[in-house]
C-alpha cells in the first residue's frame, strides 16, 4: 500500500509541470472585428466557427444602449451578452463615452443582417437614435 501510494504521488509531481505545456490549437479562427459604425453597409464574410466581434460607442450615462435587432439567427448567435468598457481617456469622468462590445459566433452557412439599435430600453415606443447594420455572410 506504502508502494502505491509513493507511486500515485510521483505521477502526479510529473503531472504537475505538464500545465505549462500549451498547444495552440490551428483550428479556432481569430476573431474578426467590427469597429464603430464607420464599417456600416460593407460586408463582412467570417467562416463558420469564427466569432465576429462588434465594437460601437456607446454613453450609458444618458440611458442609450446598443440592442441587437431579431432576425440573424440562426446563422449568427450571440455569445454571453455585451460587454460596456470604459475608455481609458476618460479617467472615471461621469458621463464619459465608452464602448459596447457584441460577439457573434459563426453558425450556419448562409447570409444574414445583423442590425443593432441605440436606443433607452425604458422607451420602448420611441425610434433608435442610430442603428447599424451589417450584411454578414457566414461560409
Amino acid at each position: 500500500m506504502v508502494r502505491f501510494t509513493l507511486a500515485f504521488a510521483a505521477a502526479l509531481s510529473m503531472l504537475g509541470g505538464c500545465e505549462s505545456l500549451t498547444v495552440e490549437n490551428p483550428f479556432n479562427l481569430a476573431p474578426l472585428a467590427v469597429r464603430l459604425d464607420a464599417d456600416t453597409g460593407k460586408p463582412v464574410s467570417v467562416a463558420r466557427g469564427q466569432t465576429l466581434v462588434v465594437t460601437l460607442e456607446a454613453n450609458v450615462t444618458t440611458g442609450f444602449r446598443w440592442e441587437t435587432s431579431p432576425g440573424f439567427a440562426p446563422t449568427l448567435a450571440q455569445v454571453g451578452t455585451a460587454d460596456y468598457v470604459a475608455r481609458p481617456a476618460s479617467n472615471g469622468v461621469a458621463g464619459a463615452p465608452g464602448d459596447m462590445v457584441f460577439r457573434f459566433r459563426a453558425e450556419t452557412p448562409g447570409t444574414t443582417t445583423l442590425e443593432l439599435a441605440y436606443r433607452r430600453p425604458f422607451e420602448p415606443n420611441v425610434a433608435p437614435a442610430k442603428t447599424v447594420r451589417y450584411d454578414v455572410t457566414v461560409r
